[in-house]
């Protein structure tokens, strides 16, 4: 779908909350356009009379609640209840509908497991890191002692790991992909645990790290020295190097940094407003 989108529907003054997603919609459009590229971050959850109502109520859809309800009381999977929506919304085109229905009759097809795998790795995609990991430890608790989940679980561990290393959590990044490489033996499990690493302050951690893994004095400053040089290089390096800076301040003394954490986070709000237009 491209272009000018007219709303069919009435924009809701009050929004539904997409708990899977993590996400308000405002409308019916808005819950389309957020199905066309994350049908996995829905579920059964959203197969509720509550969302019936507030379509009903807020949008105005009273036909395509009135559907939902009798797909409901009828026992229908979540396949059904979302093509309902897909068709009834006339937001799609016909290809685009087509394609829907093979995702979901993928998803129909794949187990649990995979689809909330996927899921996360969305959540991932969309910078909703504590959503992701929160996902990735639930499905970790559920994985078994076979090949594939061992695999799957050395993915989702330095997945967790990449998600606390863009939160600037790098002791629990490393912690993580460590427990990746021992599963899994990615070389690219290392070399980004390798990286996390080098912005640890506990110098016994750093130590014990390097032991463990031969890594040389030698080879660890060169590291130090690569990362040092592709955070000069890097368009927000400033802005990279402010966070380190509250980063660091926040462990020494948080009372101290609570201020100057205020006075970025509004700093960067203003930024993202002006990004908006």
């Amino acid at each position: 779908m491209s272009g000018l989108i007219f709303c069919s529907f009435k924009q809701a003054a009050k929004p539904y909350y997409l708990e899977s997603a993590k996400q308000n919609i405002y409308s019916i459009e808005e819950l389309c356009y957020f199905l066309q590229d994350n049908i996995y971050l829905l579920d059964e959850n959203i197969m509720t009379t509550e969302f019936c109502d507030w379509l009903e109520m807020e949008v105005e859809a009273v036909n395509l609640a009135q559907k939902l309800r009798r797909i409901l009381e009828g026992g229908k999977g979540f396949r059904v209840f979302c093509m309902q929506i897909i068709l009834d919304s006339g937001y799609f085109s016909k290809n685009e509908m087509q394609f829907l229905g093979m995702r979901l009759q993928k998803m129909d097809h794949q187990t649990n497991y995979e689809n909330r795998k996927i899921k996360a790795d969305q959540l991932m995609e969309k910078k909703k890191y504590l959503a992701a990991i929160e996902e990735y430890r639930s499905l970790l608790l559920s994985a078994t002692d076979s090949p594939s989940d061992v695999r799957v679980s050395g993915d989702i561990w330095h997945n967790m790991g990449t998600a606390y290393a863009n939160m600037l959590c790098f002791e629990r990044a490393v912690n993580c992909y460590e427990k990746a490489y021992k599963l899994s033996h990615r070389a690219d499990s290392l070399k980004a645990a390798s990286q996390a690493v080098c912005f640890l302050e506990d110098t016994e951690r750093v130590q014990w790290f390097l032991q463990q893994h031969h890594i040389s004095k030698e080879q660890y400053a060169g590291m130090k020295k690569n990362l040092a040089e592709l955070v000069h290089l890097t368009e927000a390096s400033a802005e990279f190097g402010k966070i380190l800076e509250l980063s660091r301040l926040a462990q020494a003394s948080f009372a101290q940094a609570k201020s100057e954490i205020y006075v970025q986070v509004e700093a960067w709000k203003e930024q993202y407003i002006s990004y908006k237009g």
